[in-house]
């Protein structure tokens, strides 16, 4: 395993720029709501009196260690105990990665506990009410354990598997890992108020026309017949996806590392080059590509744990080398495989890609640029929130992504909480249709409509005409059929 010399490597940005109870913004920190957080190898505290054992992390650090003794051994008590009542386990329907869950919720917090890596790890997190309600965030378990997931597998990302350290014979340095990633992580973890977000966890794509998008698709052949070396590619045009080559296991932790790590931390830069901005740089890496000096240190690129099938087995885990590009708003992330021996990236390749796509990636980049500024958004008069499982897409106008131009006010949390409620107990993750009109206090309106699995939330403010659930079902389809005809079919 490599050394680790600059934490910001994996992490960019501060984690104090936001702020901790901001009503404003549509986020909130993670750990403003946390009341502990923990990764716990049961096997390893089965002896008496070596319970302690089993801790590999705990957050916060400060908690004594009979603290978190007791935590970790209480939700290993909850996992043992229903062990013996449930007859198939609970997982989450687009999670591939099949998780088996807990749940408990007490009067002042909420837990969740996942089992990892064929149930050898434990994973809890339980956030207190009192904070959450606070911070304006309705907690909802499914989007509690989507978030333990999320983070779970972006540590594999980037390290692999907890399993891979040896951890029985070398605990010490499990630890550190475990320390260096999360107390670094946890901190930049963010939530959506709207908390089905962070449950449903998909990718936004950008849509574009038919000739520009095969634009984009020979781009990349080209580059991939040029250098066969890149295995992978990822194509981004500001935060959106264009195309990708990697696994569904994937694209959404590297989607969201790029897009809320790596790429807010180039605007900086860009902004200062602006009269040079269709010059295309390596956002990690080396600076300096005319010299073919090896690449160490600081200047060694990413490397990336990466699911792969071959021959139609089983998907397994690959070390990548990851390059990431960037021009005129455009990113392209090139995967080529690892080897410890010899390295395939060198200088020379980089400095060779570079002078293909920094005239061939500026050409498409003003193209899309073109397209996209020139389409006019219609202001809404309602929220929304869409999600393919299939393909992963999700839209909403309540991401933090947006660029809709809604004349609505975000909802207030009582709804947002109403939304939750009413896709957890009356729309079935194993049914393909379902349909739901819910009124609140507050007279807003939720329609929740499944079709072929796709979801689509519409979360509608008072109005005088929208009175009766005549009014509202007429309004839904006039939405449906003017903003959503080309993905959503009534």
């Amino acid at each position: 395993m490599e050394s680790i010399t600059n934490p910001l490597y994996f992490f960019t940005g501060s984690s104090s720029t936001q702020n901790h109870s901001s009503t404003s913004s549509n986020v909130i920190r993670f750990i403003d709501i946390l009341d502990f957080f923990f990764i716990a190898h049961p096997a390893s505290g089965r002896k008496e009196g070596e319970e302690h054992k089993r801790i590999m992390y705990f957050h916060p650090k400060g908690e004594s260690v009979d603290r978190q003794t007791e935590v970790t051994g209480f939700a290993e008590a909850v996992v043992n105990f229903t062990d013996n009542f449930l007859t198939s386990r609970e997982i989450n329907s687009h999670d591939s990665d099949n998780f088996d869950y807990r749940t408990v919720s007490t009067q002042k917090t909420e837990h969740v506990y996942i089992q990892i890596e064929d149930n050898n790890f434990l994973m809890g997190v339980a956030l207190s009410k009192q904070l959450a309600n606070v911070s304006e965030y309705p907690l909802f378990q499914p989007a509690i354990r989507s978030i333990l997931c999320d983070a779970y597998k972006m540590f594999r990302m980037f390290f692999g598997t907890y399993s891979s350290f040896n951890h029985q014979e070398n605990d010490s340095k499990f630890k550190d890992r475990l320390d260096f990633f999360f107390s670094r992580s946890v901190p930049l973890l963010k939530c959506h108020k709207m908390p089905l977000l962070d449950h449903l966890g998909g990718v936004e794509f950008l849509r574009m026309s038919g000739p520009l998008y095969l634009n984009v698709v020979s781009l990349i052949n080209e580059l991939q017949e040029e250098f066969q070396q890149i295995d992978k590619i990822m194509f981004l045009y500001q935060d959106k996806l264009l195309y990708y080559q990697l696994s569904r296991r994937d694209l959404p932790t590297i989607f969201r590392y790029l897009t809320q790590n790596l790429l807010p931390n180039s605007i900086g830069p860009e902004l200062e080059g602006a009269n040079n901005r269709a010059k295309g740089r390596y956002l990690r890496g080396p600076i300096e590509l005319s010299t073919d000096e090896p690449l160490l240190g600081d200047e060694s690129l990413p490397v990336v744990h990466l699911f792969d099938n071959q021959n139609g087995e089983d998907e397994y885990l690959q070390r990548y080398q990851m390059l990431v590009y960037r021009c005129l708003n455009s990113t392209v992330c090139m995967f080529v495989k690892y080897n410890t021996e010899n390295t395939n990236v060198s200088r020379r390749l980089l400095r060779n890609i570079d002078q293909f796509l920094e005239s061939e990636l500026s050409q498409v980049a003003n193209r899309i640029g073109e397209e996209i500024g020139s389409e006019v958004s219609e202001p809404t008069d309602f929220h929304y929130i869409y999600f393919n499982p299939s393909s992963l897409s999700m839209t909403s106008s309540l991401s933090s992504r947006s660029s809709s131009s809604s004349k609505v006010a975000i909802p207030p949390v009582e709804v947002n909480r109403l939304v939750c409620d009413t896709i957890g107990k009356f729309i079935s993750d194993s049914e393909e249709f379902g349909e739901c009109f819910v009124k609140s206090e507050t007279d807003w309106w939720i329609v929740v409509k499944k079709v072929n699995s796709r979801l689509l939330v519409l979360i509608i403010p008072p109005s005088s005409s929208t009175s009766s659930l005549a009014d509202i079902q007429s309004k839904t389809s006039h939405i449906v059929r003017h903003h959503f005809d080309a993905i959503f079919f009534t």
